[in-house]
């Protein structure tokens, strides 16, 4: 029990560290902001999709036009462009800096609901008839200028599109979420090999060092409380929570780093080169030390043993923090009800072993009749 929590331990240390790194390089890349762009040009595009515009689709056929994403793609991204860097938006500092860029603003939203595309849409409109009471949306989002029609979009009115928003939103959003976590379970699993490399985490090796040493398991074990407020810290839940965004800082996720990283050096569990079994074997092989030197047969079953190690190191980090924060707690719950009755048996048997009688004879003397 003790060695399987140490090493949840030091999995969930790693997998915080690797937590960390792929929140900044999302931050930095604008992972979210990207995957919505996507998300609102595929809404528009289908939504001329679903009305047969002629530039999406062969109105002889019914089908995708030829190169339709390609001749679309510059009135799709100016609607996406113009929506997100609409004023209401983003932070007055943001609106001054990149007034000009509305290509920069839109980078800078990473949510908006149907709500408030509908009504970014609404005072983008233009009334189409005199008394207007219809809305249509701005020609520039819904014709291709070169190569397509110019004429005027008699169904892209305001009230058409929001039923589609309406109807579809939930769906795109639903599809977004899915292919922003996907990207992020492939960058996660990048980072971890390199974490894995980089640090020369032998999966193998910690646990056989935290079953041969009562110390390392304790000073693991230790560190349940700290582990836990670092994941809550990086908005890591237990796996089946639900998600949240989070908005941590680079210097925040910076010591974060620092902080995990200290945890996994301060562990000494062969984590890193310097001290590294498979080094120092090779060193022995090549007479740079004084130990007996291993035959290439047995370098070689040594070398892929430390493979198999690295490579159960970045599955099991693969898994995810949430993976670890669930398994943790489990196993710390476990841990303080054995502990619960172990102390409730020695608590019995020091009762038991203060009778003045033994217990065969305090059931006859509780038999005898009075």
């Amino acid at each position: 029990m003790e060695t399987a929590l140490a090493f949840a331990m030091i999995m969930l240390t790693a997998s915080l560290f690797v937590s960390a790194v792929v929140q900044v390089i999302v931050n930095v890349g604008r992972y979210r902001s990207c995957v919505l762009v996507h998300m609102l040009r595929s809404l528009m595009h289908g939504f001329r999709a679903f009305h047969r515009d002629p530039d999406v689709v062969d109105p002889a056929t019914g089908r995708p036009a030829h190169d339709a994403l390609a001749r679309n793609e510059a009135c799709e991204m100016r609607f996406v462009h113009e929506v997100l860097s609409d004023p209401v938006l983003h932070a007055r500092s943001a609106k001054l800096a990149y007034s000009s860029e509305p290509e920069r603003l839109a980078l800078l939203v990473e949510y908006i609901d149907a709500e408030d595309l509908i009504s970014i849409a609404t005072g983008a409109s233009v009334t189409a008839d005199g008394d207007g009471r219809e809305l249509l949306l701005p020609g520039r989002w819904v014709s291709c200028g070169q190569g397509g029609s110019s004429a005027t979009k008699r169904y892209a009115t305001l009230e058409l599109f929001s039923a589609y928003v309406r109807r579809w939103f939930p769906t795109l959003e639903g599809t977004a979420s899915q292919t922003f976590k996907q990207r992020v379970r492939r960058l996660t699993l990048l980072v971890a090999m390199m974490l894995v490399i980089l640090f020369n985490f032998d999966g193998f090796q910690v646990l056989a060092r935290l079953h041969q040493n009562g110390a390392a398991r304790a000073q693991a074990a230790a560190q349940a409380d700290t582990l836990m407020a670092t994941a809550g810290r990086l908005g890591e839940r237990p796996a089946g929570a639900p998600d949240e965004l989070r908005d941590t800082s680079p210097r925040e996720l910076g010591l974060e780093m620092q902080q995990t990283a200290t945890l996994l050096d301060e562990a000494n569990l062969g984590i890193g080169w310097q001290e590294s079994w498979i080094v120092k074997r090779f060193c022995a092989y090549r007479g740079d030390v004084l130990a007996p030197p291993p035959t290439a047969l047995q370098l070689l079953r040594d070398t892929l043993f430390w493979l198999a190690g690295l490579a159960f190191s970045c599955g099991m980090l693969s898994l995810g923090a949430p993976f670890w924060v669930t398994t943790c707690s489990r196993l710390i719950q476990m841990r303080n009800e054995v502990q619960h009755r172990k102390r409730q048996d020695v608590a019995s048997g020091a009762r038991a072993a203060s009778s003045p009688l033994p217990p065969p004879a305090r059931e006859r003397a509780a038999a005898r009749p009075s």
